[in-house]
């Protein structure tokens, strides 16, 4: 099946690791021991491939990391094969919840919120009625979060606190900055807006963004999230934005042909930009923010939230625990055709592991998303692209230390 090659690979990692060492998570004594035993085992099989010729560098970051904290300290042996165990499992749904990603646990939030009672108002961004309200307010809006712990809507910021009351990351705003205009406006906090989309660059330095450009507390970067640092290739996508995804260069030309007929093919190119992306890490390192708590990171980038959200697990030691909570929306998945809907290999595999770190998914849109009316979808053969939106939030047993 479709999962069979990486439970083998992983099956055989963690088998061999164990075979090899011993190892017995319960006796902490034995620990030097074992991990003697496992280079000792690391070292003939680097003296096989040596043997066979063979390049083959265990430690080449080029494509996988290897887990670590900000810090650059890396995992413990134990604690990477628990690690493996718990992405590998979760995303073949190899555990007791196929349906683990969407699932909504325990909400312990009092006050959740969509922004518009704040955001979407009379004297707000050009609207003057209640009619303007119901038009121009429904999509602007959609990511759901929980107040509790933010601060109280008509916090004001001040330029010359050392401490803002809130720490705010905007991941994917095109023209539509609703979500992070809202908390710097309302709730004082300090809000970083990120968009590389061409769009978003154009929007920043007309005069729709004056309103913001002139706010102390809200700062617009014209990059995007990656799960890497540097310059990638992203394609265009709707509504004037840019996505990692690549549409199929050549489809179907069934037009005009008859039932029984072959279809012909045809060739669509897509227009590529070369774009700035960072991880995390790297921008929190560059903006000051290392040691702060973020307490709300959005994350709307048209496919680019599993690469970013990936790397920032391998590069936490798989626990950001300097987050708060979590919005984002899923772009471009399917379901896993055993189970059905809400059951996807890359959400399960993701909500476990901020699970295990006290993130946990307190809201989302629907069991199963919603399709891509998109019709270049039907026209490409991609039959099955689905959204969704989800928050995960730390619960209070799991709280981290506040803002400082």
């Amino acid at each position: 099946g479709r999962y069979s090659l990486p439970l083998a690979v992983a099956a055989a990692v963690i088998c061999t690791y164990l075979v090899t060492s011993h190892f017995d998570f319960k006796e902490q004594k034995k620990s030097n021991n074992n991990l003697r035993q496992t280079a000792a085992a690391t070292s003939s099989i680097s003296n096989f491939i040596d043997a066979e010729k063979r390049v083959f560098t265990l430690d080449d970051e080029t494509n996988v990391k290897i887990p670590s904290d900000m810090q650059g300290k890396h995992m413990t042996l134990e604690e990477r094969v628990r690690y493996l165990e718990l992405k590998t499992n979760a995303f073949m749904n190899f555990g007791t919840d196929p349906f683990f990603g969407v699932d909504q646990k325990k909400n312990t939030c009092s006050k959740m919120s969509d922004l518009t009672e704040f955001g979407c108002k009379i004297g707000r961004d050009e609207v003057k009625s209640e009619a303007q309200v119901k038009e121009k307010c429904p999509g602007l809006f959609d990511h759901s979060i929980c107040l509790d712990g933010l601060p109280k809507p008509g916090t004001k910021y001040e330029v010359k606190d050392e401490k803002p009351p809130c720490l705010i990351y905007d991941f994917g705003i095109r023209a539509q900055p609703q979500f992070g205009a809202t908390m710097a406006r309302d709730f004082g906090c300090q809000v970083h807006g990120f968009d590389p989309s061409p769009v978003s660059t154009d929007w920043w330095d007309s005069d729709d963004a004056k309103s913001l450009r002139d706010l102390p507390n809200y700062h617009f970067h014209p990059y995007g999230a990656g799960g890497t640092d540097g310059v990638v290739t992203l394609k265009e996508y709707n509504w004037g934005q840019v996505s990692i995804l690549r549409y199929n260069s050549w489809q179907f030309d069934c037009e005009g042909k008859d039932e029984g007929s072959n279809c012909g093919t045809k060739f669509r190119d897509s227009k590529s930009f070369n774009l700035d992306v960072k991880t995390l890490p790297t921008i929190m390192k560059e903006l000051g923010h290392e040691g702060r708590t973020i307490d709300v990171l959005k994350v709307d980038v048209e496919g680019s939230e599993y690469a970013f959200l990936e790397n920032l697990l391998d590069s936490t030691n798989g626990c950001p625990a300097f987050i708060n909570q979590i919005t984002l929306e899923w772009h471009h998945f399917s379901w896993d055709m055993r189970y059905g809907e809400g059951s996807n290999p890359s959400m399960n595999a993701i909500s476990t592991l901020l699970h295990t770190c006290g993130l946990k998914v307190i809201w989302r849109y629907s069991e199963g998303g919603w399709p891509a009316p998109e019709k270049i979808y039907r026209e490409l053969g991609m039959h099955d692209v689905r959204y969704n939106l989800a928050t995960y939030l730390r619960t209070m047993d799991d709280e981290v230390t506040e803002s400082v």
